[in-house]
């Protein structure tokens, strides 16, 4: 394998955002190829592998009849188009696991036949699934069949693999190695960072001309909220204070009564209190795959930009 540069400053991808898997609703159609390519992508987010490099045929890295092509054949799929170290161990990316990536074979097809070369992103996407999916077999993560299952019917709203492989052009087998891949990244998040903070839901609006009308149900709701902020055993508000504190200041907030504008502003702290959870969750994700990935060195064939 040639000797690979660290690129990491020049080839660092953004990192993904939260992913929010989307919910398909009855009667609705299927999602679009997209989110199922996704489902993969955002849980392995937009990380950097440590160093990579192309190289050509005398760099001392074969890719045999692959090299300084722009297009392939049926019969190349399954050549090599990249490898990556890891852990002194040597594995080959195909064309086949590049191009299912970004789409479905089917989608990437030429009108002669062929398929064009996959992009350097899309090499580098299948190694850092690859890395992850590693990862969690050694820390004894896997997802059984069954779980492969509820996770389509979670996600997609149907457990009906055969129909879902249709919808995306894709054998059966294919699309539920990428429900696998996913589910197991999402188990992997979890092992990490934790269960994802729940989202907190806004107050019921009052009926009209009693939006200045206090009620026990908003202020149940605040103080549902509030948590060690609020002193149940005196009915008032803890003496050290908090968030919920200082932005009910001016709020006449009893244990039996509040306004909804009090539980509107509550739900606007509980909101940016979830956000800052969700966005230090992200980073700390961020931060432990990159670690993850920044030791792996990979070669890439002359694959398209």
């Amino acid at each position: 394998m040639a000797n690979a540069s660290n690129e990491s400053s020049e080839n660092t991808l953004a990192p993904a955002e939260v992913y929010v898997a989307p919910q398909r609703k009855h009667g609705s159609r299927i999602p679009t190829l997209v989110w199922l390519l996704l489902l993969v992508a955002a849980l392995a987010g937009g990380f950097y592998v440590g160093h990579y490099v192309v190289v050509e045929p005398d760099d001392g890295v074969s890719f045999g009849a692959l090299a300084n092509k722009t297009s392939i054949t049926e019969a190349e799929l399954d050549s090599a188009v990249a490898t990556y170290v890891i852990d002194g161990e040597v594995f080959e990316v195909t064309a086949r696991e590049a191009l299912a990536q970004q789409s479905s074979l089917d989608a990437a097809r030429n009108a002669d036949g062929g398929y064009i070369m996959p992009s350097a992103e899309s090499v580098i996407s299948a190694v850092r699934t690859a890395l992850l999916m590693r990862d969690a077999e050694a820390k004894g993560i896997t997802v059984t069949d069954e779980e492969v299952v509820a996770y389509a019917q979670e996600t997609f709203g149907t457990d009906d693999l055969a129909s879902l492989a249709a919808a995306y052009t894709m054998d059966q087998e294919t699309l539920t190695n990428r429900l696998r891949e996913s589910a197991t990244m999402a188990k992997l998040r979890v092992a990490v960072v934790g269960e994802a903070p729940e989202a907190p839901q806004a107050p019921a609006a009052p009926e009209e001309g009693k939006e200045a009308e206090p009620t026990a149900d908003y202020a149940a709701y605040i103080i549902g909220l509030a948590g060690d902020e609020w002193d149940a055993e005196h009915g008032i508000w803890s003496e050290e204070g908090g968030d919920y504190v200082t932005a009910l200041r001016d709020y006449d907030v009893r244990a039996d009564a509040a306004t909804y504008d009090a539980a509107q502003t509550a739900y606007n702290v509980a909101y940016q209190l979830h956000s800052a959870a969700v966005t230090s969750a992200s980073t700390q994700w961020t931060e432990y795959v990159n670690t993850q990935l920044s030791t792996a060195s990979v070669a890439l064939s002359s694959v398209v930009s």
